[in-house]
Formats: structure tokens, sequence, C-alpha cells
């Protein structure tokens, strides 16, 4: 029994793409291309198993059925791929609230680098309680975004 191994350029072509349309046209390529190679291979054995069999006829009755059956399975991986696409551009999309709560961190975080800075020129002013209740609203935002994100899914 003859093993294939995976070819060295899949692991190249899924790294030269990054986005999930390309990671996907990329998958459907390279399961045409393996589809024929196994066609290539495939279809002289099975008529050379018929030769031999005496029974040459049954290979041009069995080839269009065969033929058939490799297309349908190749369709149906297209659609199980497809099916995941859609699974995976769902679950990483980020919410309207989660984008939000995002850049209201940054803002908060730009905020607080500006009070310290005013702190660090005048250090005798009351900056230390609004430098506190910034540094917890920071603190418990990424819990608002995580509640967000598994709302969402």
């Amino acid at each position: 029994m003859r093993s294939y191994s995976r070819p060295p350029s899949i692991i190249f072509t899924l790294w030269i793409s990054p986005t999930i349309k390309n990671i996907e046209i990329d998958i459907q390529t390279l399961a045409t291309s393996a589809q024929e190679s196994y066609k290539s291979e495939a279809l002289p054995r099975f008529k050379k198993a018929t030769e031999q069999a005496n029974i040459s006829r049954l290979y041009e009755r069995m080839l269009p059925e065969v033929e058939s059956g490799m297309d349908t399975d190749l369709a149906n991986f297209q659609n199980s791929l497809n099916a995941e696409v859609v699974k995976l551009k769902l679950s990483t999309g980020k919410s309207l609230l989660e984008k939000w709560l995002w850049g209201f961190e940054a803002i908060l975080l730009l905020i607080s680098m500006l009070i310290v800075g005013m702190w660090l020129k005048d250090p005798d002013g009351n900056y230390e309680p609004v430098l506190v209740g910034l540094s917890i609203i920071v603190a418990l935002l990424p819990l608002g975004i995580k509640l967000s994100g598994s709302k969402a899914t």
C-alpha cells in the first residue's frame, strides 16, 4: 500500500495567504489538484486491472460512474469547506460593542498617559484619585470585552 504525504507547498501556500478567502481558494485549488493527481493514478490502475481480468468492457462501463463519484466527492468537500469558512467568519467577527470597548480603553489609556505626564511636570498636583479611577476602569474593560464577545457568539 502506497502512502501519500502532504505536499510541502501546502504550508507555504497557507502561510502566504493570511486572509480566510485566500486560504479557502488555496484549499479548493489543492483539493482539485489532488483529485486530478488521484485520477491520473487510479484510472490507469483500474483499466489495467480490468484488462488483466479479461473484462475490458467493464472499464468503459464503470468509467462514467467512477468519475461522477470523484466529482461528487469533490463537490461535497467544497460544500463542507464553504460551511466551515462561514462558521469561522462568524466566530472570529467582533461585535460593534466589542470594537467600541477597545476604542474606549485606548482613549482612557491615552488620557492616563497625559495625566501622568502632567503629574511628572507638577508633582504637587492632586492627580492620584483620577489615575486610580482610570486604572480601575481600564482594568475592568477587558472583562466587559470578554462578556460582550461571549454574548455575540
